[in-house]
């Protein structure tokens, strides 16, 4: 499980973020086992939300599509996800950004830690149910949803979606797992195979909610519960015979139709809103089902749709998020791990507490000047938050057990060179022997190229026994190399290898992305290919003159590019000695043209990106006088769409754009 002490997560670039992030979602969405935590998740998600906002992640919600099994289908609408907030001031502010008409009122519900699924009705039998998926397409689950607890075959004659969430609540959550530990005791010794003891628990009734509803044997699905939370369209009649004009009634009718609704409250101010929120955070615990907030939207339908959405986010509602959960607890250690460029993070080894569900061993600290500040040392009992409901994080001392702080080291852990300061970190300046840094930037290379099966235990031992020492030898691994280490036996190791021979034709941004260049970015490798560096041989004998000739080059930077390249020259020639070059530039007919995106497009954002790119473009994540370009498949309220209007920018269509190259 990656949580934020995690040393792979130290100096990622934010490009390779995004793509562990995807892989997250993967796992989060149609599996029982998620890789990393959610607060884990929620904090890097903004992280990258700061450092690369375009990222093709924020173009779609919830999980791409990914082959789980199970039928794919349509939404009848899009399926968004949520902007959140985490105190009243923020609400308050984002809503005031929309410049609503006065005595605007608002519907408040709890915001349910669950699963979004839609229940398609065609007069008052069931269609189909599918879950959220990338906000267009999800999973055909009809025959778990039946199963579930609440689901309602026949609502009189209505014809429509209805959103729900998909829990496990508190009661059934521990049902579940005494049965589910039940049946793995029984398996276990019959079958002798290793995996089998970790088949049938869960960690928490989020997880589980997210893998029985998913389940292709519809094992356990009873288990599950499902909570209305909204009706998405109604087509038996129309909506102003219906009188729809407003959330509240939407609720209504889900009463009407016998279907009983999340808890839901008609708010005429925030001081309501806010009474509402401090009520259920004290009753959060007691709560039958996970809940992390509430969520608040506009009550009247005809302001919230002119509103509309932003990067599949409607803008007429918010998730206003709780507060991180505490405890206390004792600090046992310090660890202080080496990062793949040579961070020196400290990382608090706490005795075990529970905190939203989860069992909490270790807390992040950010560096040495944080346990200075705080005077932190080795025995003092610390207020322990998890922010976001995910990352444990040491609030404050509350008491001091020991005088002083740790000691904060002065060599490296791994080894033993001499630290360096920069600022607030400390830093290992031995990038060519410390072996942390090695296997963390071999493990880096792998994230990359999203070569998986690689653990870095994995890694690690095949430097040891030295089969990899360069990216370049993991193209020469046979089976036999990998089939020995760490019991994975001879599937896994065929499937890793044929992993990496799938990443043997790279472009030229990837093989120097993938080499882990300290200060050399995805950005400014492409930005130097674009300039017409555009070959492996100009790349590696660049000079700070070549650099600074560059926009965006200052003669700091250029310099660390170019000790950067230096250090990494084996690491790429071991990289293009293995693969085949795909180059990307075939010519520059946007050379000097600047194209901004927005909307729903046919394919990835990045991929958009890297096409413009390619070709000489530029792209930019704001419109402004000087962008040439917005690309739109459709008119929109988003502010892109009306600051190209504003300055009279040409806008395109995705077509329209494919006629430029």
């Amino acid at each position: 499980m990656i949580t934020l002490s995690d040393p792979k997560l130290q100096n990622i670039s934010p490009e390779t973020l995004g793509e562990l992030l995807i892989e997250a979602k993967k796992a989060y969405y149609t599996s029982s086992r998620p890789i990393m935590d959610d607060h884990t998740y929620d904090t890097l998600e903004n992280i990258l939300r700061q450092k690369l906002p375009y990222h093709r992640i924020f173009t779609k919600v919830g999980t791409p599509n990914f082959d789980t099994g199970w039928a794919k289908k349509s939404h009848t609408h899009p399926m968004s996800s949520q902007n959140k907030v985490n105190t009243l001031d923020d609400l308050i502010h984002y809503f005031e950004l929309k410049k609503l008409p006065p005595k605007t009122k608002f519907v408040v519900q709890p915001k349910c830690d669950g699963l979004s699924v839609e229940i398609e009705y065609k007069n008052g039998k069931l269609v189909g149910a599918i879950t959220r998926g990338d906000g267009l397409v999800g999973d055909l689950i009809t025959q778990n949803v039946v199963r579930m607890k609440n689901f309602v075959a026949n609502p009189l004659n209505f014809s429509g979606s209805i959103r729900c969430e998909i829990v496990v609540t508190s009661k059934d959550f521990k049902k579940l797992n005494v049965i589910a530990r039940s049946e793995t005791t029984k398996q276990s010794p019959q079958c002798g195979d290793r995996h089998t003891s970790l088949v049938m628990t869960y960690s928490n009734p989020r997880n589980a909610a997210s893998g029985l509803s998913q389940r292709l044997d519809s094992k356990y699905a009873h288990f599950c519960t499902l909570i209305p939370v909204d009706i998405i369209s109604v087509e038996t009649r129309d909506r102003a015979s219906l009188q729809i004009e407003t959330e509240q009634q939407k609720i209504n009718l889900l009463k009407s139709l016998g279907i009983t609704p999340v808890e839901t409250h008609l708010c005429s101010d925030f001081n309501a809103i806010e009474k509402i929120f401090q009520d259920l955070l004290v009753k959060r615990t007691s709560y039958p089902f996970d809940i992390d907030g509430l969520v608040v939207k506009i009550n009247n339908l005809e302001i919230a749709g002119k509103l509309g959405s932003l990067n599949n986010r409607p803008k007429f509602q918010v998730a206003y998020k709780f507060p991180a959960s505490t405890n206390t607890s004792t600090i046992k250690n310090i660890v202080w791990q080496v990062g793949p460029m040579g961070a020196i993070t400290p990382v608090a080894e706490i005795e075990p507490i529970e905190l939203s569900g989860a069992i909490i061993s270790f807390a992040s600290l950010a560096n040495h000047d944080l346990v200075q500040k705080m005077n932190l040392n080795i025995g003092d009992i610390v207020q322990i938050s998890r922010r976001g409901d995910v990352i444990p994080h040491i609030e404050k001392v509350v008491t001091k057990v020991n005088p002083g702080h740790s000691a904060i080291p002065t060599h490296c852990p791994d080894c033993k060179s001499l630290l360096i300061k920069e600022g607030k970190m400390l830093r290992c300046p031995n990038q060519k022997n410390c072996l942390s840094q090695i296997i963390g930037s071999l493990n880096l290379f792998c994230q990359t190229l999203n070569i998986l099966g690689l653990s870095d235990k994995t890694i690690a031992k095949l430097y040891t026994v030295g089969r990899v020492k360069t990216p370049g030898d993991f193209y020469k691994l046979k089976v036999s190399d990998i089939e020995d280490l760490d019991n994975l036996g001879e599937k896994s190791a065929r499937n890793i290898i044929n992993q990496i021979q799938s990443k043997k034709t790279l472009t030229l941004k990837q093989v120097f992305d993938s080499a882990i260049i300290p200060n050399f970015s995805s950005a400014r490798i492409q930005q130097l290919i674009t300039a017409g560096f555009d070959t492996p041989t100009k790349i590696l004998n660049l000079t700070s003159v070549n650099l600074l000739k560059i926009k965006g080059f200052q003669k700091t930077l250029a310099q660390k590019i170019i000790d950067g390249i230096a250090l990494r020259r084996e690491w790429i020639n071991s990289i293009l000695s293995q693969v085949h070059l795909k180059l990307d530039i075939r010519n520059l007919t946007l050379k000097g043209l600047t194209f901004c995106i927005t909307g729903t497009l046919s394919v990835s954002r990045q991929k958009l990106i890297d096409l413009i790119e390619t070709n000489g473009g530029i792209f930019v994540s704001a419109v402004s006088s000087n962008t040439n370009y917005l690309i739109a498949n459709s008119s929109s309220d988003s502010d892109k769409y009306k600051s190209a209007v504003k300055f009279k920018i040409k806008i395109i269509s995705e077509n329209d754009f494919q006629k430029l190259l």
